[in-house]
């Protein structure tokens, strides 16, 4: 076992440091403090640049005016992405018809906002948003900059006022649900295992007849979003339908399949306009994902008729890998109690510290929360 460090230098003098776990870690998922943040990989679908110990080659800056959130007020969410030097990275490219998306969820799932910052001269990418309640919210930038590979930026924000009761997190007994004028099955074609490929295959039907719904309308140059997030946040999905080829290529092939592949890519958008116009069926749609971790995920799975952006929900479970030892079951009965809304949770397994890197600001207290995923960990 490699001996394990933590590295602390200041980023800027008597502003901020930053906190490396550095030994056996291998990824970087990054976990933020009030609204500081760096650049968080996805574990399957959603690839970024190599990150090393001198920081993300690109991250997004994070502001709010004002500079409290409050709930009930309408507030401007702000960021500027920079590259490794902190310069200003201007021009992001434009990905399913923007250039940065932006997730909005409340720490215990219930709230989803799809947001999308637009560009100011300033060169920064805002939107304004109204938060029904006080509490803590993470937010996932979604942007690919010039010529580089897609990013997932998170950060967390605390909103000032009252706060409403937590909604809990329960698996769905059905996979079928209706949602405005559709009916929508999903149909995984495998049980759920951390670390496996699957494919979640959705059928769509109109919500009165039970026909077929062949008149869906792309949205945002697909025909369907899919975001899966995990109970405490740490894990973001973001997947697209695929194709008739792209699912003939699946066989056999691990991380293939998607335009959110398991591989460093980037986006054509006349590749998105004709994958948009190739998909299996108006109708029938299938998304390739791979869960990291065992536990609750919630899906989101949006689609657009008659000019109606429809979010259809699910809770799923996800078991753990084939090859978890029985004593690793045993000790993950943790995955199921989430940390505490204010923590930044931490896991630690066999891959190392995710996340690796830390920022908060100086002087600030901060709570972590420690989580051991598996039974061969460096922790």
């Amino acid at each position: 076992m490699k001996q394990r460090t933590v590295k602390l230098f200041l980023a800027t003098p008597a502003l901020a440091f930053v906190a490396f776990i550095a030994g056996c870690a291998t990824t970087e998922r990054a976990a933020t403090a009030g609204a500081d943040s760096t650049a968080k990989a996805s574990p399957s679908l959603e690839p970024v640049t190599d990150v090393t110990e001198a920081g993300p080659a690109f991250r997004a800056a994070f502001a709010t005016e004002p500079a409290e959130a409050k709930a009930g007020e309408p507030v401007t969410l702000s960021f500027t992405v920079k590259d490794a030097k902190g310069a200003p990275v201007r021009d992001l490219q434009v990905v399913h018809e923007k250039p940065m998306h932006l997730l909005v969820i409340s720490s215990d799932l219930a709230e989803f906002y799809h947001l999308h910052p637009e560009p100011h001269p300033d060169g920064t990418y805002r939107v304004r948003h109204t938060f029904p309640s006080g509490g803590a919210y993470k937010l996932y930038a979604d942007f690919t900059p010039p010529g580089g590979d897609q990013i997932v930026d998170q950060h967390n924000l605390m909103v000032a006022g009252d706060e409403r009761p937590r909604t809990p997190l329960v698996e769905d007994k059905t996979q079928t649900k209706r949602a405005d004028s559709l009916r929508v099955t999903m149909r995984p074609d495998k049980p759920l295992r951390a670390g496996n490929e699957v494919m979640l295959n959705f059928a769509i039907a109109d919500a009165k007849t039970g026909k077929p719904a062949t008149d869906l309308q792309p949205y945002l140059g697909a025909l369907a979003h899919f975001v899966i997030i995990s109970e405490d946040t740490t894990d973001f999905l973001h997947a697209h339908p695929m194709t008739r080829d792209e699912m003939s290529d699946m066989s056999g092939m691990q991380g293939h399949g998607d335009d959110h592949g398991s591989t460093p890519h980037s986006h054509d958008p006349a590749e998105l306009k004709q994958k948009a116009q190739a998909q299996v069926s108006q109708s029938e749609v299938a998304a390739h994902t791979i869960f990291p971790r065992a536990g609750l995920y919630k899906v989101w799975a949006q689609f657009k008729r008659s000019g109606q952006v429809i979010t259809v929900l699910y809770v799923v479970h996800v078991a753990g890998g084939e090859n978890v030892r029985a004593e690793e079951k045993v000790g993950s009965s943790g995955a199921n109690q989430p940390a505490p809304t204010d923590a930044i949770k931490v896991s630690v397994s066999s891959a190392g510290y995710t996340p690796s890197r830390i920022e908060v600001q100086k002087g600030k207290p901060i709570k972590l929360a420690f989580y051991r995923s598996d039974g061969e960990n460096c922790g």
